[in-house]
């Protein structure tokens, strides 16, 4: 049973009404209606709770009156998960070649438009772009910008839109382009949305991190069990791990410290990811975790004796899509499966990744460039030297 954030904030509220009641009030007898109620809410599981919770009448005297009902159920909800997932490791990102290539479909698209009123549409974009002799020849652009000129007018021509981009184009003249850049940029956007999400997750539940205080949270890979640290303080360490491994939060928090580690990082392993990777692949498509498994004969076998890849094998071509490329995914997998059975689960350690958070912030560890609120002068010197001005 999954409750949702309405079911957790009404529940707090009678929770609070109980409290400030508690000292005047008996607990009287209660109707049989009400203590169905408490019995089913507790051991219901996978229904959704909002048409058990609106039997209940919330007024103040109800609540006072049978008080011990609604202790009982509520009691019950305090031993569920709350089911919502707010964070998001990819969140929708506008990049800098995304903004260049609407640029370049307004400008072509028009261009296109008035080549094709031409008796020779393309004899008259290589007159503009390759003769030299032509009257239209363009010799006000450099040679790399009428390359790109011609590219972009004949990919329009040929395909009517464009497939493919030719960023070399007089429209970016003088502006410098750097994929380095560009990929930064990306990750720094992406941790002020993560930042934004992780905030409204503490705010929606009234959890308040003391200023100053530097927090650390590990995620254990494909469980994503959530271990906090920093602080003395174990009820907030118990909130936050109930919080954060509420739906899939936990998840896309791991994922976006994976995606967020930079080449330098203490925390990056070959090794330990590849072997992510593959557990998670078989985890999700078999439903088996590797480390529950038996070896025999030097392969994964199930608790009913099936080798593991067989099953896997079984499962990717049940879906139509995967089917078409499944070959591939079982050679790839197939060689990690037997890597890890040879060499032993436990002889690659696990990917178990780190992130601090203070302040408001996410804040990379074990690395030079932190993505963080205010941790990211490094990048006005990347540009500087790569002579991006945008």
């Amino acid at each position: 049973m999954r409750l949702n954030s309405q079911y957790i904030r009404t529940q707090l509220m009678i929770q609070n009404m109980l409290k400030r009641n508690a000292a005047d009030t008996t607990v009287k007898n209660v109707s049989s209606d009400i203590t169905a109620f408490a019995k089913k809410a507790s051991s219901q599981a996978g229904r959704p709770s909002k048409e058990s919770l609106s039997k209940l009448n919330y007024s103040k005297d109800s609540i006072v009156n049978h008080a011990e009902a609604f202790r009982r159920a509520y009691e019950a909800a305090n031993d569920q998960t709350v089911e919502e997932t707010k964070i998001n490791a990819q969140n929708p990102y506008e990049s800098e070649s995304d903004i260049r290539k609407k640029i370049l479909d307004e400008k072509y698209s028009k261009i296109n438009a008035m080549n094709k009123t031409k008796p020779d549409p393309l004899g008259y974009i290589k007159d503009k772009y390759k003769n030299s002799n032509s009257p239209y020849f363009r010799n006000d652009l450099s040679a790399a910008e009428r390359q790109a000129a011609y590219d972009n007018e004949t990919e329009w021509l040929f395909k009517g839109k464009a497939q493919n981009y030719n960023m070399q184009d007089a429209a970016f003249r003088n502006v410098n382009f750097n994929g380095e850049v560009e990929a930064e940029n990306e990750k720094i956007y992406q941790r002020s949305q993560v930042n934004k999400q992780l905030q409204a997750l503490l705010d929606q539940y009234h959890i308040a991190i003391p200023a100053d205080t530097a927090l650390t949270f590990t995620i254990s890979p494909i469980d994503y069990q959530v271990k906090v640290s920093g602080t003395d303080d174990g009820q907030l360490i118990h909130q936050l791990e109930h919080i954060l491994q509420s739906g899939e939060n936990s998840k896309q928090l791991f994922l976006h410290i994976m995606k967020s580690l930079s080449s330098d990082s203490a925390q990056y392993s070959k090794e330990a990811q590849q072997k992510y990777h593959t557990v998670r692949e078989i985890y999700e498509v078999t439903g088996y975790h590797l480390k529950d498994l038996e070896v025999v004969d030097g392969r994964y076998v199930t608790p009913d004796g099936r080798d593991l890849l067989d099953v896997y094998k079984e499962e990717l071509e049940k879906d139509p899509v995967q089917k078409k490329t499944a070959h591939f995914a079982i050679a790839h997998y197939g060689a990690e499966l037997n890597r890890l059975a040879e060499a032993g689960y436990d002889s690659v350690p696990d990917f178990i990744l780190s992130i601090d958070y203070s302040n408001g912030s996410l804040r990379d560890t074990g690395q030079k460039k932190s993505y963080g609120t205010g941790d990211t002068a490094w990048l006005r010197e990347l540009k500087r030297r790569t002579g991006v001005n945008y």
